[in-house]
């Protein structure tokens, strides 16, 4: 009897330190970090799932061309690249400014509002997001707003760096979700 005792024993101990039964906690470990490392990627990214506006790849993050050298973009308004080392002034510009410029303020975390023959209310409430959001800590509010005429009369569009947003109308839901989703969440830390 003594014998077969330790012969399940043996059996037991055996299963214990068999190599099947040492993988299977490592694979339930690597499951739970794979796991993990998904959820902590899209928390990091802002929760970009649902975000408003749509979603453009781009690079050119930190790309610096010559002041004055005209940059070919993919999309109009462009939402990214290579740009001038200057960005534009925040707040309200009644010239249309370079591409070239207000991209970098993209790159700084800004979004800039481009419109096109909107009525004047409209102008006025697009306006009035500068004194109505907070000042970012170097005392900065992170919007330009610009007549563009390179968009259809009547349009209004909110770029940030990677994203946009065309409208038709004013919205200030569609507007303030943008904002708030895509402000100070780009590549410098910089006013």
């Amino acid at each position: 009897m003594e014998a077969r005792s330790r012969r399940r024993r043996s059996k037991s101990e055996r299963a214990k330190t068999s190599p099947r039964r040492r993988t299977i906690p490592w694979v339930g470990v690597i499951a739970v970090a794979a796991v993990v490392a998904v959820f902590a990627f899209f928390v990091v990214r802002g929760l970009e799932i649902g975000a408003p506006g749509v979603r453009i790849a781009v690079s050119g993050v930190g790309v610096h061309a010559p002041e004055g050298q005209p940059i070919t973009y993919d999309t109009v308004p462009p939402v990214g690249g290579p740009h001038w080392p200057s960005p534009a002034r925040w707040g309200l510009s009644t010239a249309q400014l370079p591409d070239e410029r207000v991209v970098h303020n993209l790159e700084h975390g800004g979004i800039v509002i481009d419109h096109n023959a909107i009525n004047g209310d409209d102008l006025a409430k697009l306006t009035s997001l500068l004194s109505t959001y907070p000042r970012d800590k170097y005392g900065e509010v992170k919007i330009v707003i610009q007549p563009y005429d390179r968009i259809a009369p009547g349009t209004i569009v909110l770029t940030a760096w990677g994203w946009r947003q065309i409208l038709t109308r004013y919205d200030e839901t569609v507007v303030r979700a943008f904002l708030d989703a895509h402000m100070n969440r780009c590549c410098e830390d910089v006013p």
